[in-house]
């Protein structure tokens, strides 16, 4: 856990969303945010950590610690451009800077999923000549692990160099876990709630996408739930351990 008192003059932008505004800040090589409608920087900690237990390489995803952000709670993470000439562009930017349209919008006009990821994955590959099927992959079988209901494709990106573009590292976890989820309701159990959680970008269902798909990776579950079962008590930290017992 840090415990960080930031100055204003670091804010970099403040992202409006129809779910609430986050505030982060960029300082001294980490990126910091505040948590705004729920446990964000507790999720981005336990999914990040979970992670140190699959067969993912340690530059695929980005590492979150919990902690106080002049005193509220929140998370950080180091910043993963090593480079100058390294930009991080998401999907969405990379559509509308092309098209000027909106990619979750032109996605919705689509009838099934199968044509929403064919058409994400080409443009990517005309645009960038970059195959981001893996990193699709890898992504969705995190997201179906922790309930990522926020995986709009803000938050699927790519690192652009001088010399191309290669898939991002797995960031931006924090709305998983049921976490300021509205419909969960504390009378029905863990199995009944988790059928609540609506899955993004393509499928309303992370099933249907991870059966598209295939796993990603594989997650070492016994060591995974050792580690799991010294954290402290959270609702956030049952519902991983309730997704981790279902694998």
């Amino acid at each position: 856990m840090f415990d960080e008192t930031i100055d204003e003059k670091y804010i970099v932008y403040q992202e409006g969303t129809s779910e609430g505004t986050q505030i982060k800040y960029k300082k001294d090589g980490y990126w910091y945010k505040l948590d705004s409608q729920g446990n964000e920087g507790l999720c981005e900690y336990l999914a990040s950590t979970l992670l140190q237990y699959s067969d993912l390489k340690p530059d695929e995803y980005i590492r979150y610690e919990q902690g106080l952000i002049n005193g509220r709670p929140g998370c950080r993470s180091k910043d993963f451009l090593e480079h100058e000439d390294e930009e991080l562009v998401t999907i969405y930017r990379l559509y509308y800077n092309e098209y000027g349209r909106n990619l979750a919008e032109v996605l919705a006009g689509q009838e099934t999923m199968e044509e929403r990821i064919a058409y994400t994955t080409q443009f990517v590959k005309k645009s960038t000549g970059c195959d981001i099927t893996d990193y699709l992959k890898k992504t969705i079988t995190l997201d179906r692990l922790i309930l990522n209901e926020d995986r709009h494709v803000n938050n699927l990106a790519l690192i652009g160099t001088d010399s191309g573009f290669r898939a991002a590292p797995i960031f931006d976890n924090g709305k998983s876990l049921l976490t300021a989820n509205p419909s969960f309701n504390k009378i029905l159990p863990l199995s009944e709630n988790v059928k609540r959680v609506i899955a993004r970008p393509f499928s309303g269902s992370f099933q249907q996408m991870y059966d598209y798909f295939g796993a990603g990776f594989k997650i070492d579950v016994s060591r995974a739930l050792s580690w799991l079962e010294n954290e402290p008590e959270s609702r956030e930290k049952s519902i991983l351990m309730y997704q981790l017992k279902t694998l």
